[in-house]
């Protein structure tokens, strides 16, 4: 962190910033209340599934409701140095980050519920998909708002807010360790976390491996945030993994 953003730690708009609220007290407050709407989306009635769309559209516009010019430059709202070069390896990471996912459902036994593979696969809605989509435009479907909606939401909220508020109180260690678990939670769904007639149900281990996976994920979208300077490129490391992951297992369960 720029040592001047310690010295300076309020980079909430004004009127938030009167209020006393501390910054990463809001970014818990923000995330309690996307990850409730996420909940909602995927596990609610049909009708709730909207709720998946306006909570990462609220990601987006995040920044620009709470916080100030400074702030939004502070979290790596910027033109990446060298950006070119920072796109390139942040996308090239974020590829060899997707298949490592990949290789790990591959090799995780696919009658198991934790099956990473098989729980993309259904959340994907694939075959229900094959049948009511030409199979040129499935890709386009689901990858639209795999590579642009929920990269450039999640790093905002994530790489951003939350680990520039925590870096302020904390330190950078800290926040990405904060950040990280926060990031696996949300995603607890694929693997861990599941609802039936008998009500949630969730495995204690898979989650475990969720949470810690989602670290690490975390650790290299921050890396290339702060290596570059700016959240552009740990977007870019968002959606190639994303494009890689979901490639695989379209792919995979295609052949």
């Amino acid at each position: 962190m720029n040592p001047e953003d310690r010295k300076n730690p309020n980079f909430l708009r004004p009127f938030w910033g009167r209020l006393g609220i501390a910054p990463w007290g809001l970014s818990l407050l923000l995330f309690a209340v996307l990850a409730a709407a996420r909940l909602c989306a995927v596990f609610g009635p049909p009708q709730f599934q909207i709720l998946f769309l306006l909570h990462v559209l609220a990601m987006w516009a995040l920044p620009w409701i709470f916080l100030s010019t400074r702030g939004r430059h502070g979290i790596g709202l910027c033109k990446p140095r060298k950006w070119l070069l920072a796109l390139a390896q942040s996308g090239i990471g974020g590829g060899i980050a997707g298949l490592l996912c990949f290789a790990l459902g591959w090799v995780t036994p696919h009658d198991s519920p934790s099956n990473l593979l098989v729980s993309v696969h259904h959340g994907l809605q694939l075959e229900q998909m094959r049948a009511a989509v030409p199979p040129g435009l499935i890709f386009v479907a689901i990858g639209v708002p795999a590579l642009v909606l929920t990269p450039v939401g999640e790093e905002i909220f994530f790489r951003g807010i939350m680990q520039q508020a925590f870096a302020q109180r904390f330190n950078g260690i800290a926040a990405t360790l904060v950040q990280g678990a926060a990031f696996g939670i949300v995603h607890l769904q694929l693997v861990a976390l599941s609802h039936d007639a008998g009500g949630f149900h969730f495995r204690w281990l898979a989650g475990a491996a969720m949470v810690a996976g989602g670290v690490l994920l975390a650790a290299l979208f921050t890396f290339c945030r702060m290596r570059s300077g700016s959240l552009f490129a740990s977007m870019v490391a968002h959606a190639a993994c994303n494009l890689t992951m979901i490639g695989t297992v379209i792919l995979y369960f295609s052949s």
